[in-house]
């Protein structure tokens, strides 16, 4: 099922490439489909193309501390938390904050 949830998602991406939120979506399922290095992958490469898509912070932080990557993902919720400022969601910073906390913790 979710690999067919895969393909749907990338037919539709494939009809509006620059979707940000079926690029998240597409890192998503990658993740469910246990295909961290590509849902990292993915994530990167749309905070590249998009550093304003805040929820894409909070996820690739999640999944680099899954990795055992603590120190680049202490360092993506820090650049979440700058650009929640610049946006002025506090509630999102709140939570990159907790992240963060929590990684620097592990």
């Amino acid at each position: 099922m979710s690999a067919d949830r895969l393909m749907q998602l990338r037919a539709w991406h494939a009809e509006e490439p620059g979707d940000a939120f079926l690029r998240y979506a597409i890192a998503l399922e990658l993740k469910r489909l246990g295909e961290l290095e590509q849902a990292i992958a993915s994530l990167e490469s749309l905070l590249g193309d998009k550093p304003e898509h805040i929820p894409s912070y909070y996820q690739l932080a999640l999944l680099l501390a899954e990795q055992s990557r603590f120190a680049e993902a202490i360092a993506c919720c820090e650049a979440g938390m700058l650009h929640c400022t610049v946006a002025g969601d506090q509630k999102a910073r709140n939570e990159l904050a907790a992240l963060k906390e929590g990684i620097a913790d592990a």
